[in-house]
């Protein structure tokens, strides 16, 4: 079974608990200055009709299944209840899996299930959609995004989460870190044994790695199979980054990048984070309707406006990444662009079908170039 990431406040408290340990002492508190980026205009925002509105508002109430933790949507929670007072968001923080799974036993037992579900695990989310397990509802915001804002009949993208590379300053300081996989790999030899990523049964590390093979291919095997010999696996992004924070680590890649908000103060003395310029995917978190939702149209108006400015901006202070134009985020697209160089170097991953049938081989050869 594929594993959730490390959840990012869980990932920030063992950094700094890792960081309380030693510091690079001239280092700033602050998080990693994000490059200035032009946000552009607010795009227009289609709401859902009055009908929808005010059945939505008879039913009181939205229940979400998602692999994000209530820190991260408590300021979801508080702007979409004071936009839309008569209707309550509640939200179940699940692994990967276990969302999926446990709407398909609650729809089995006549149970009451979740009206929506919000996860980045791409190929739970092909398997969940080819089920049909998702209304195909299409949302009036949808028309105002750019075309990979869709994600599946349905489905649409509330972030566009980019993957990071962490480093440890004391071991590495910012001057002579890499700016690139290509960089990276031509450091693995130097680095034996300090270089940490995390195993493929991970939602993020196999989504990070198709994406990337997906646009770099033999180019990207290549600097994946000169870093494998010289970098150790974890299970999951939490002892990753305590073992960089601690100092057994100088460098892990393909990090969820939630994590960047929450890198300050004393962990910020310690760690460091970079967007590669060749190695950035950009990871969908996906949202949609379930087909057996008790609460339908509640789900439609949560959707629609988590696809608006207003619910894109309540998303980047829980340490997502909007899409949007006009969202004002330190986090958003644009700084990303940015700071890989500009839309070319841009990497966003998809749903596509080829995502699960390329997973045996994917993870196969890259077992092999990390000693698996």
């Amino acid at each position: 079974m594929r594993r959730t990431a490390a959840l990012p406040l869980a990932i920030a408290a063992v950094l700094a608990l890792g960081a309380c340990g030693g510091s690079a002492d001239d280092a700033p508190s602050s998080t990693t200055p994000e490059p200035t980026a032009d946000v552009g205009d607010a795009s227009a925002v289609t709401p859902v009709d009055d009908e929808v509105l005010e059945a939505a508002k008879e039913e009181g109430e939205v229940l979400m299944y998602t692999n994000a933790e209530d820190q991260q949507t408590a300021p979801i929670k508080k702007a979409f209840e004071a936009a839309y007072p008569e209707i309550t968001l509640r939200s179940l923080p699940l692994e990967d899996q276990q969302m999926f799974q446990r709407y398909d036993t609650e729809v089995a037992t006549g149970s009451p299930t979740a009206d929506v579900v919000m996860s980045n695990d791409a190929l739970g989310w092909l398997d969940f959609i080819e089920a049909g397990n998702v209304e195909p509802y299409a949302d009036p915001n949808a028309a105002n995004l750019p075309d990979y804002a869709t994600l599946g009949p349905g489905v649409y993208a509330i972030s566009e989460d980019p993957v990071i590379a962490l480093f440890n300053k004391a071991l590495l300081p910012e001057a002579e870190q890499p700016t690139t996989m290509e960089g990276l790999a031509a450091m693995a030899e130097e680095l034996d044994g300090r270089i940490g990523t995390t195993a493929l049964d991970n939602s993020v590390a196999y989504g990070a790695t198709s994406a990337y093979l997906g646009k770099y291919g033999e180019d990207g095997w290549a600097n994946l199979e000169a870093i494998g010999p010289h970098a150790s696996v974890e299970a999951s992004s939490g002892p990753l980054a305590t073992k960089l924070a601690q100092g057994q680590y100088a460098a892990a890649f393909f990090v969820g990048g939630a994590v960047r908000a929450f890198i300050v103060d004393d962990v910020a003395k310690v760690v460091n984070y970079r967007y590669f310029e060749d190695g950035t995917p950009l990871l969908p978190r996906g949202l949609g309707v379930t087909a057996e939702a008790p609460h339908p149209n509640a789900g439609k108006v949560f959707l629609n406006w988590m696809l608006s400015v207003e619910g894109q901006e309540a998303a980047c202070e829980g340490g997502f990444t909007p899409y949007r134009d006009g969202v004002e985020c330190d986090f958003g697209l644009p700084q990303v662009i940015a700071a890989v160089g500009g839309e070319d170097n841009l990497n966003i991953g998809t749903y596509d079908r080829s995502l699960a049938e390329d997973e045996d081989a994917i993870t196969s050869r890259w077992n092999e170039a990390f000693g698996r």
